[in-house]
């Protein structure tokens, strides 16, 4: 997919400019709707691409930065509606990890809406994170503030190092594709720890 991205992208960014502003606001809302989509790579690619094609970069991040943030709100508001029920769906349990629901209730009650920026920084959760919000009614104003907070740092941050980096971008990505392995094994062993700490604790107390 990665390559097939990569491939269009340049393209248009030599013979059409509009469509290439458009491609990257459809790839933003990806990320956050479907997120097996590669939307960090994007991020990363349209500052290496806002050089080749003389695009203003900031329009480029004022462009990433809408696009994950209407998604997102999008994404809570379907939440805030269906409330639980919609974790049964077939289509959520497809595109989430709604096994990790029970962890980010205790996460939203400890923080609030801090945990929607939290989320950011573990690969994967961050879309279901927003859902959740909705679902367990976090206060529409904080959590409208955290994504954009955080969706601000993080977009700006990746495209810039794509527009600085230029043809090294891949080794960003790279980079990145790492970082976010190393999360993932350490997250699935902090999860195991803390069920073995917990049913140990429950049998000593019982």
């Amino acid at each position: 997919m990665e390559n097939a991205i990569i491939e269009f992208a340049e393209n248009l960014v030599v013979n059409n400019s509009i469509g290439l502003m458009i491609f990257f606001f459809v790839s933003q809302s990806l990320q956050i709707l479907f997120p097996p989509y590669p939307g960090d790579m994007v991020l990363i690619l349209e500052g290496y691409l806002s050089s080749l094609g003389n695009l203003p970069v900031i329009l480029i991040i004022i462009n990433a930065i809408c696009a994950t943030f209407l998604s997102s709100i999008l994404l809570y508001h379907i939440g805030k509606k269906e409330k639980e029920k919609i974790l049964e769906s077939k289509l959520i349990k497809w595109l989430f990890n709604v096994k990790i629901v029970s962890n980010l209730r205790t996460l939203f009650s400890k923080y609030g809406a801090a945990a929607i920026i939290i989320s950011k920084f573990i690969p994967g959760v961050f879309s279901i994170t927003v859902l959740c919000a909705g679902i367990f009614q976090v206060n529409k104003k904080y959590a409208y503030f955290a994504i954009l907070i955080i969706t601000t740092i993080h977009h700006t941050v990746l495209i810039m190092l794509g527009k600085v980096l230029q043809e090294n971008w891949r080794t960003v990505f790279l980079k990145l594709n790492t970082y976010n392995k190393y999360v993932i094994v350490l997250g699935v062993l902090g999860i195991i720890i803390y069920g073995s700490m917990y049913l140990l604790r429950k049998k000593l107390l019982n």
